[in-house]
C-alpha cells in the first residue's frame, strides 16, 4: 500500500473505507462546483463513486475547506450496486397507483417550473413558484401550510390525513429553489418537485391509514435552510417523532442507464435496501447504494432521527449541466423521473401498509 496507507475491506457487495491515524480520511459534503474549487488543492482523492467522495488532506486546510468535510474512519460510509431482488408479494393495488404516474404530466410541472426566469430563493419568481405550488396542492384537496425560515421565503406542506387508525406521517419532500440560472434548473430541481406533485396527484384518491405529507422545501440551494428551520419546528414540537418514513427526491430527471441512487446514513442502510428491492419489484430501475448522507434535503431529518432516504439519479452520469445555465427541460428523460415517482409512491404505499 502506498503512503496513504488506506485499506480497504470487502464485505459482501459493499466497499468500507479504513485509513491510518496519521492521514485522517474524510468524505466531502459539497458538489457545488465552487466549492469543488475551494477545496481542490487542499486534498487527494482517495475514492470517488457515485455520490461518495473519499479524500485524505495535502496538509494543513483553511477552517471553509474544512466546513465541506466530514472525517469518517470509513466503517459508516459505503458504496455499492444494490443486490437484484424482488418482494416476495407484489400489490396488485400498488402496480395500479403506480400505473397512473404520467411521465407527460412531469414534463409539463417541469416545463413550467423552468420556465420562470430565475427561482433562487427570495426572488420575485422563486415566490410565484412557491404559490403556484401551493396552489397545485390546494386544487388537489390536501390541507396546505406554508413555512417561512424568512418572509421572502417560504416552504409548502401539504397533508391529506389518514383515516385514524394511525398517527404515523410518511413524508415525501423536494427543493423548488434554484441556483438562480436564467430560465433554468429543470433537473435541479424542477425534476423533484414535478414528482412530488405528479405522486400528490395520483395519491390523491388513495384511501391512506397514516398521514401523507408534501413538503415542497426552500432555501435547499443556499444551505438546506427551509428544511432544517421545518425539522426545527418538528423537533420543537415533538411531532417529529410521528415521521415513520421520509423520501428526498433531488435531480431525478437525468439518465441513459436506468440506474437510481439511493442514499442516507448507515443506521437506516437497511432501508436503502428495502428501497431497491421496490424498485426491482415495481419499476424498470437498478440501485446502487451510497451510505454517507450529504448536500441535500433529507440531511435534517436523518439527524433529526427520522428514517430518511435520498432519491437521486446516478451520481456517476449526472447531468452535464448541474448548476448551469444549459440545465433546461429539453435535456431530460421524463420515463426515467417516473420510474423514480413509481418507486417512491411505492414506498409510500408500502409503508402506509404496515
Amino acid at each position: 500500500m502506498n503512503i496513504l496507507s488506506l485499506s480497504t475491506l470487502l464485505l459482501g457487495s459493499s466497499l468500507i473505507f479504513s485509513a491510518s491515524p496519521k492521514k485522517p480520511l474524510y468524505q466531502v459534503m459539497s458538489s457545488h462546483p465552487h466549492d469543488v474549487k475551494e477545496i481542490t488543492p487542499y486534498i487527494e482523492t482517495v475514492k470517488q463513486e457515485g455520490r461518495l467522495w473519499l479524500v485524505q488532506l495535502k496538509g494543513s486546510a483553511p477552517s471553509e475547506v474544512m466546513s465541506h468535510l466530514r472525517q469518517t474512519n470509513g466503517s459508516d460510509i459505503k458504496h455499492y450496486t444494490a443486490p437484484v431482488q424482488k418482494a416476495a408479494f407484489a400489490s396488485p393495488i400498488i402496480k395500479d397507483f403506480a400505473s397512473r404516474i404520467d411521465a407527460a404530466s412531469i414534463k409539463s410541472d417541469v416545463e413550467t417550473l423552468a420556465n420562470y426566469k430565475t427561482r433562487l430563493v427570495g426572488s420575485a419568481d422563486n415566490q410565484k413558484a412557491t404559490a403556484q405550488i401551493k396552489d397545485i396542492f390546494t386544487a388537489l384537496g390536501y390541507s396546505v401550510t406554508q413555512y417561512c425560515y424568512r418572509p421572502d421565503a417560504c416552504s409548502v406542506v401539504a397533508d391529506k390525513a389518514g383515516d385514524g387508525t394511525s398517527d404515523g406521517v410518511i413524508m415525501i419532500m423536494a427543493h423548488l429553489d434554484s441556483v438562480g440560472k436564467n430560465f433554468a434548473g429543470a433537473d435541479d430541481n424542477a425534476s423533484g418537485a414535478a414528482v412530488l406533485m405528479e405522486v400528490a396527484r395520483v395519491l390523491k384518491d388513495y384511501g391512506n391509514k397514516k398521514t401523507l405529507r408534501f413538503f415542497a422545501t426552500n432555501g435547499e440551494e443556499s444551505g438546506l435552510y427551509g428544511a432544517e428551520h421545518y425539522a426545527e419546528v418538528l423537533k420543537k414540537s415533538g411531532q417529529i417523532k410521528k415521521l415513520v418514513l421520509a423520501i428526498n427526491m433531488d435531480m431525478v430527471g437525468y439518465n441513459s442507464n436506468g440506474i437510481v441512487e439511493l442514499e442516507t446514513d448507515s443506521q437506516y442502510e437497511g432501508l436503502a435496501n428495502w428501497f431497491a428491492g421496490l424498485a426491482t419489484t415495481y419499476t424498470s430501475l437498478r440501485s446502487k447504494i451510497t451510505i454517507g448522507a450529504w448536500g441535500s434535503d433529507h440531511v435534517p431529518f436523518i439527524k433529526g432521527g427520522v428514517p430518511t432516504l435520498l432519491t437521486i439519479e446516478d451520481w456517476s452520469t449526472k447531468t452535464p449541466c448541474y448548476h448551469t445555465e444549459c440545465d433546461k427541460p429539453s435535456s431530460l428523460n421524463y420515463e426515467y423521473a417516473a420510474e423514480i415517482a413509481k418507486l417512491n409512491l411505492a414506498a409510500i404505499m408500502s409503508k402506509d401498509a404496515e
